[in-house]
């Protein structure tokens, strides 16, 4: 009998033995940057490490990778939805002088140019970020108005090694872009998110029936006679705009964005609206859990990554600023008739392709969401986009004076702000302390059940930014 638990205890050790040597073999061959044209590219598998736990997110988010595979008329292979882990590894490229490690060398390596893409969240900071990469690109002596333009569409070729503008607002981006698309690795990625319950009331004031009351009169809420109005009009309006698209007088039911690619990030409510922006769907199971048709599939295919080539960018299909020192974008390539003439793909740049972000959301999608938004250069936050901070960080990544006049820090307050909040509070609570001052506080209950998950990736996303700060000072400590 003795030697019987001898030889099982010999066993699981064996085994025990080689599991360690297995996992020790994968983190080994997981770590770091592929060394590609001269330039370090992050790999999605570069950060790797044990969940950090916050009693506000639940512990089971998908413990189990989940295995899909990818269905394309073309082709087909596997992905991965690996687990949310948020480390920054010790060897990750550095945040300092990103810009010119990613972009300065072009020309000597031949490169085709690259682009500044920015995930343009509504209503989070969107215009301000705007207005700052107009000043970065012009102190790169990147100039991007309408002469540009003309002279790109009507003259020769300009520089091949040129860097491109793209702002990716009004669709999904697929989840897997960061590792499917060519372009990606060619780019400077940067978004800003905002707690979900603020950016959509914020929405509902700018777009939504609550123009009446826009912007809210802070100093008129202590009058008993507004703030009965205001509460009674709240109560009324943002109950029916989170059932319809749009305006409160529209007749088009949540439901009508379904199967319609381009409607989800529209000027309307959109539960779990930035999760659904970064947990695009273009193959895998996904595809089926959300019930895309075979036209739909034709279209993702036309000019997904995997089935179509994209090589040297194409200048005219970029993004512009229509105005010299305003932050209009003049997006051309988004033009029916442009788009018939010139840009038969539509806007060119990473995850300009068709993917699918309607229907029920799920943990899985946060997960995905998270996985994606773990390859961008700067994640920041709107609550603190002037935070001294955050406003060096992103000079840093971009390679600009930390004092420039157009550092956020110095830009004052945001652009096409509808109520000016001067505190910390203020900015990062306004819309919620308004609702409890209002008594209303169901409204902030229903507007919390209906986007839990957007919740869910939102707190990984202010832990995301939190580490990515600090390992951006540990960087300075060092040099």
């Amino acid at each position: 009998m003795r030697h019987v638990i001898r030889r099982k205890r010999s066993a699981i050790v064996v085994m025990l033995g080689v599991m360690l040597l297995g996992a020790a073999f994968h983190l080994k061959n997981s770590r770091g940057y592929t060394k590609q044209h001269e330039q370090y590219v992050p790999l999605l598998s570069s950060i790797t490490a044990t969940d950090i736990k916050d009693p506000a997110v639940p512990d089971e988010i998908d413990a189990n990778a989940e295995d899909t595979t990818i269905r394309h008329s073309g082709t087909k292979s596997t992905s991965v939805v690996k687990e949310i882990n948020l480390r920054i590894e010790d060897d990750h490229e550095p945040y300092l002088n990103r810009w010119q490690r990613r972009f300065a060398s072009s020309k000597a390596r031949n490169k085709k140019g690259g682009y500044l893409f920015f995930k343009h969240i509504r209503k989070a900071g969107g215009t301000s970020l705007r207005d700052y990469f107009r000043d970065v690109l012009a102190y790169h002596n990147i100039t991007r108005n309408i002469a540009d333009w003309r002279a790109i569409k009507n003259g020769p070729p300009i520089n091949k090694h040129q860097i491109h503008y793209v702002e990716h607002e009004f669709q999904t981006m697929d989840w897997q872009c960061p590792t499917v698309d060519p372009r990606w690795r060619e780019s400077m990625r940067i978004i800003v998110l905002r707690h979900p319950i603020e950016r959509h009331l914020s929405e509902f004031f700018f777009s939504g029936g609550g123009k009446k009351f826009l912007p809210v009169d802070k100093q008129r809420l202590s009058n008993e006679t507004y703030s009965q109005e205001l509460a009674s009009f709240l109560s009324e309006q943002v109950p029916k705009w989170m059932n319809h698209i749009g305006k409160k007088n529209t007749t088009t039911m949540k439901g009508g964005i379904e199967g319609k690619f381009n409607m989800v990030f529209g000027r309307h409510y959109a539960d779990n609206f930035q999760l659904r922006a970064l947990a695009g769907c273009s193959s895998g199971d996904c595809l089926e859990e959300k019930n895309v048709t075979k036209a739909q599939m034709e279209n993702i295919d036309e000019f997904h990554p995997s089935l179509h080539s994209y090589s040297d960018p194409v200048p005219v299909c970029t993004n512009f600023f229509r105005i010299d020192d305003a932050p209009v974008l003049f997006e051309q390539c988004a033009k029916p008739q442009n788009v018939k003439e010139h840009c038969s793909m539509g806007c060119d740049g990473p995850c300009f392709y068709p993917s699918v972000a309607w229907g029920e959301m799920k943990s899985q999608d946060v997960t995905r969401a998270v996985n994606a938004l773990k390859e961008f250069d700067a994640v920041l936050l709107m609550e603190k986009l002037d935070d001294q901070d955050q406003s060096d960080f992103l000079s840093d990544v971009l390679g600009v004076p930390r004092d420039a006049e157009f550092s956020l820090a110095n830009r004052g307050s945001i652009m096409n702000i509808q109520v000016e909040k001067k505190s910390k509070r203020e900015k990062s609570r306004f819309y919620r302390d308004l609702l409890s001052k209002l008594g209303l506080k169901d409204i902030q209950r229903v507007l919390h059940n209906e986007n839990k998950l957007e919740m869910e990736f939102f707190g990984h996303a202010e832990k995301l930014n939190a580490m990515m700060i600090d390992q951006w000072k540990r960087e300075n400590m060092d040099t």
